[in-house]
C-alpha cells in the first residue's frame, strides 16, 4: 500500500492503540501504563469478551488519573473474522494479550493483516510465529500491516541488543559483525501461570524438536543463508567479557527472531551473520548442571504426565507472583559482543537492563512498541509484513530509555 495512502487511512480511525484481552494478567498493566505515561488526549480502546470486567477495569484506570480521555470498551463475540473486524478495522495498532496463541492469536493475526491494521503481542511461541510469516506476510505486506510477534520480554531484549552492536559497527564504518554473542539473565520470583502453560502448550503441540535442534533458520526467508550455532563443549563457552556462559531454554526462539532481524535487514546485519545467545554460569561446573538440567527439563516436556504434574504446581493463567513483591526482587538483564571476521577481540559490547517486574517489562514494551510503530507510521519511515521488535529501531529504543530502561553500546577497541 502506498504510504500516503496508508497513513490517510490510519488517521481516520477512531482509536490509536486498542488492547485485546485487556483484563488478562499482562494486558492490564498494558492499560496501566498507558493511562500513567501517555498524552491525555490518546484515543484508545480496551476489549475483551465480558462486559463487567471491562468496565471494572475502567473504573481502575479513570482512579489513575481521571483527567485522561477514557479508554472505550469493546466487547468482542467472538474471536473470527465476523467478530474482530469491526474492532481491528477502527484500530490503528492492537496489542493482543489473548493467549496461547497459537490458541487463538491466528485469526486476530489474519484480521490485522488484511486490514492493514498494525498488531504486537508477547508470543513465545517460535513454531507458531514462523506458520504466521508463511501465511500472512505477504498479506501483511500487501495491506500495510506491521505485525511484531514477540515484542516483550520473549525476544525483543535479544533481538535490540544485537540491533545497537551491529548498527554501531556499521556507523563506525568498521565490518559486518560475524557472530554477536549474547548472555541473557532474568531474575524471577516465579514465572506466571500463562507463560507456563503455554510452554507446556508448546510442547504437545508442536513437540520439543524446536528446542533440541536450536534451528535458528524457522523464520528467515533463505534457511541457506543462516550460519550454524557454534556449540561449546556440554553447552559451556567463556568470553572475556561475558564470563562463563551455558545452554538457555529461552535461546531458540530469540536467536531465530534475531536470524529474521538480519534476514530482513542484511545492509547492517551483512551476509553471514549468526547470532548466539546463553545463560551466565559461574564456571565450568555451572555450566554443565545447567546444560544437563536444561536438555532434561526439554525432554520431560515431551512426556504428559510431566507436563500434567508441572500444571499442578503453577499457577493458574491470569495470575502470578505478587506484583509488589516481584517489583522489590525481579530484574532482566542481557548483555552482548561482537565480533568481527579475522578478528579474535570483540570490537562492541551493548546492553539491556530492566529494574522491576518482568510482568511490568513485558506489557512496557509492548505498549512503547505500538506507540513507536503510530510514530513511525506517521513519517512513513517503516515497511510492512511479519517484522522484528529491531525493526522499531532507534524510535523504540529511545521510547524505553525515557520508561527507565536501560540501553546502551560502546566500541570495546579503536581501529
Amino acid at each position: 500500500m502506498d504510504d500516503s495512502i496508508r497513513q490517510n487511512t490510519m488517521s481516520t480511525r477512531p482509536y490509536e492503540i486498542t488492547i485485546l484481552g485487556a483484563t488478562g494478567w499482562t494486558a492490564t498493566i498494558c492499560a496501566e501504563h498507558i493511562a500513567k505515561t501517555f498524552p491525555t488526549n490518546t484515543k484508545w480502546c480496551i476489549a475483551g469478551r465480558s462486559a463487567a470486567k471491562l468496565e471494572v477495569l475502567r473504573q481502575e484506570l479513570r482512579a489513575i488519573n481521571p483527567d485522561r480521555l477514557e479508554p472505550d470498551n469493546y466487547v468482542i463475540p467472538q474471536l473470527d473474522g465476523a467478530g474482530l473486524n469491526p474492532l481491528v478495522r477502527d484500530t490503528e495498532v492492537l496489542i493482543n494479550g489473548i493467549g496461547p496463541y497459537h490458541r487463538h492469536g491466528t485469526p486476530i493475526v489474519e484480521a490485522c493483516a488484511r486490514n492493514g491494521t498494525h498488531y504486537v503481542d508477547f508470543s513465545t511461541e517460535t513454531a507458531w510465529i514462523a506458520q504466521m510469516i508463511r501465511d500472512f506476510h505477504k498479506v501483511a505486506k500487501g495491506s500495510g500491516a506491521i505485525i511484531i510477534p514477540a515484542i516483550s520480554g520473549s525476544s525483543a531484549p535479544s533481538d535490540l541488543v544485537a540491533w545497537l552492536i551491529a548498527r554501531h559497527l556499521r556507523e563506525k564504518s568498521l565490518p559486518a559483525a560475524s557472530e554477536i554473542v549474547c548472555s541473557g539473565k532474568l531474575n524471577m520470583l516465579g514465572m506466571q501461570g500463562g507463560s507456563l502453560h503455554t510452554v507446556l502448550d508448546v510442547a504437545k503441540t508442536y513437540g520439543i524438536n524446536g528446542w533440541l535442534t536450536s534451528d535458528t533458520s524457522v523464520l528467515v526467508p533463505d534457511p541457506k543463508h543462516v550460519v550454524k550455532k557454534s556449540q561449546g563443549f556440554l553447552g559451556h563457552r567463556y568470553d572475556q567479557h561475558l564470563g562463563h556462559l551455558t545452554t538457555s531454554f529461552v535461546a531458540w526462539g530469540n536467536e531465530s527472531v534475531v536470524q529474521r532481524s538480519a534476514a530482513l535487514n542484511p545492509k547492517i546485519y551483512g551476509q553471514n551473520f549468526v547470532f548466539n545467545e546463553y545463560s551466565p554460569a559461574t564456571g565450568h561446573i555451572s555450566a554443565l548442571l545447567m546444560h544437563i538440567v536444561t536438555k532434561l527439563g526439554i525432554f520431560l516436556l515431551a512426556l504428559p504426565w510431566f507436563r500434567s504434574f508441572v500444571r499442578g504446581k503453577s499457577f493458574d493463567p491470569g495470575s502470578g507472583p505478587d506484583r509488589d513483591e516481584s517489583r522489590k526482587i525481579e530484574s532482566a538483564e542481557w548483555r552482548a559482543v561482537g565480533y568481527v571476521t579475522d578478528n579474535k577481540e570483540p570490537v562492541a559490547l551493548a546492553k539491556f537492563s530492566y529494574e522491576g517486574a518482568l510482568v511490568d517489562m513485558a506489557a512496557i514494551l509492548a505498549v512503547e512498541a505500538a506507540a513507536s510503530i503510530n510514530q513511525m507510521d506517521k513519517n512513513g519511515t517503516t515497511g510492512a509484513g511479519l517484522l522484528t521488535p529491531s525493526t522499531l529501531g532507534i524510535t523504540f529504543v529511545d521510547r524505553l530509555r525515557a520508561v527507565g530502561f536501560d540501553l546502551m553500546v560502546e566500541g570495546l577497541e579503536s581501529h
